[in-house]
């Protein structure tokens, strides 16, 4: 077999002489194989793929240097017969496809910058412990990760420009209308006056999970995303899924993925849009997803976006987990290759949230 997936990339191996054989044979292995390889440029996008029988390769008209090696590696469409092991060096062009495939793949993938967010919630209920909580963001290594954090609505002026390492603050929630007659909420236009060039929209708790009344729902949220980004802002969205759809399975869970990523596949910008997915029958459970589910969920996230918006914008897109992340369970779950970085919710109130940043920026690196 050309090549061996492993939770570290791809080991590729010397071409059995099996793989010179027939077409017919060749396709039987591609089903087995069932392999899928992305190989990005940082502005277009090249794939090789091995579904359903065949081989494949996607190109984007526009690459940079990263994505000219990838399309000078990787054979062309017209090569389909040697592909097919029709010529005797056919196994070898496969295994080598396969290894430009991994290795540009994986260069795509580091050069999503990791990124981490601290949700504090309705926390704390005294201003006299700010002080601690942004001593503990400040304590965060944000040279290779980015950092947020979402301080309580009456929180945030305080901690505006209390952040000495770039972290960013990060308000809970926004409006759509701006500013005027609409009581309690919130506007980007005040978050503009204060410095403030991201804000979170769509957490489960504000979409009616936990027994609170909906806030928000696809719709809103739609509206409030496109009104973010005309602002010229970027936003942490958030999707997930309730217990009972999780216990139907990972196809039941993508099909609910894509319901509330319909109306804003046309939206992501990888520059502007974080998608945060959080399981949310793991937020403030002490449940969370083992890291071969979480990787499967965001994996199928990423293809969901590489088919509904792009394979350019699914590559390039920040994916983080939102799932009772903490010190001990990080490392495991920052070594998935689609995981970009976690949504903390209780750790990000303790010390140890620097030791989430750290275990993220350590495994990405």
């Amino acid at each position: 077999m050309p090549a061996r997936a492993t939770g570290s990339g791809s080991e590729i191996a010397r071409t059995p002489p099996q793989l010179r054989a027939p077409r017919r044979v060749l396709s039987a292995a591609w089903r087995s194989l069932g392999l899928r390889f992305a190989a990005a440029g940082f502005q277009g996008t090249s794939a090789f793929e091995i579904t359903s029988g065949h081989a494949s390769l996607r190109r984007s008209p526009s690459t940079r240097t990263s994505g000219l090696a990838a399309k000078e590696a990787l054979p062309q469409p017209e090569q389909g017969a040697s592909f097919a092991g029709a010529s005797a060096p056919g196994g070898l062009q496969i295994a080598g496809a396969l290894a430009a495939a991994a290795v540009v793949g994986a260069t795509a993938r580091r050069a999503r910058k990791p990124v981490v967010g601290g949700n504090w919630k309705c926390n704390p209920e005294s201003m006299s412990k700010l002080d601690g909580l942004i001593a503990n963001i400040n304590a965060c290594d944000t040279s290779k990760c980015d950092v947020y954090v979402c301080p309580s609505p009456l929180h945030v002026a305080y901690c505006a420009d209390k952040f000495s390492n770039g972290a960013d603050v990060t308000p809970q929630n926004c409006n759509f209308k701006g500013c005027g007659a609409f009581t309690g909420e919130m506007a980007v236009e005040q978050m503009k006056d204060m410095g403030i060039t991201q804000v979170l929209i769509g957490h489960s708790e504000r979409r009616g999970e936990f027994g609170i009344f909906p806030m928000d729902d696809n719709n809103t949220l739609a509206t409030k995303l496109k009104y973010i980004l005309d602002a010229g802002m970027s936003c942490v969205f958030c999707i997930g899924e309730p217990k009972e759809i999780r216990e139907k399975g990972l196809d039941a869970v993508l099909a609910e993925m894509d319901v509330q990523m319909t109306q804003i596949y046309s939206l992501l910008d990888p520059a502007k849009v974080v998608i945060a997915y959080e399981p949310v029958w793991a937020i403030g459970t002490g449940l969370t997803a083992t890291p071969e589910d979480a990787q499967a969920t965001h994996a199928g996230i990423r293809k969901l976006i590489a088919e509904k918006a792009s394979p350019a914008v699914a590559e390039a897109i920040r994916i983080q987990y939102g799932g009772s992340a903490n010190a001990a369970n990080a490392p495991e779950l920052s070594a998935q290759p689609d995981v970009d970085g976690f949504l903390v919710g209780g750790a990000s109130l303790k010390p140890e949230f620097a030791e989430i940043v750290a275990a993220i920026s350590k495994a990405k690196a």
